[in-house]
């Protein structure tokens, strides 16, 4: 598969990277047409997509070591949709 750490102006190499940034473009896509009422999907749905995408960015940064700015790019939604997650189940109104 991978040998050595991707550099960060090429393309993801491990098989979690492309995940990682296929769902966190679903999740982006998703969260745009939701919060815009152009689709009408659960609201749970979209932000499990975000938190998969999230860990997935994560996993693929810090344990594959992907330095892609794809991943970079896609780690901002993934990670707002933790902290939105956390913040929900810690903090509940």
């Amino acid at each position: 598969m991978k040998t050595n750490s991707s550099y960060f102006f090429g393309i993801p190499h491990t098989q979690i990277g492309w995940w990682a940034v296929g769902i966190s473009l679903l999740f982006t896509i998703l969260f745009l047409l939701v919060t815009n009422d152009l689709l009408a999907v659960s609201g749970f749905l979209t932000i499990s997509f975000g938190v998969i995408a999230g860990f997935l960015d994560l996993l693929a940064v810090i344990w594959k070591r992907e330095r892609s700015w794809m991943l970079w790019l896609m780690l901002v939604p993934g990670l707002f949709a933790i902290f939105f997650t956390l913040g929900e189940v810690l903090f509940p109104h």
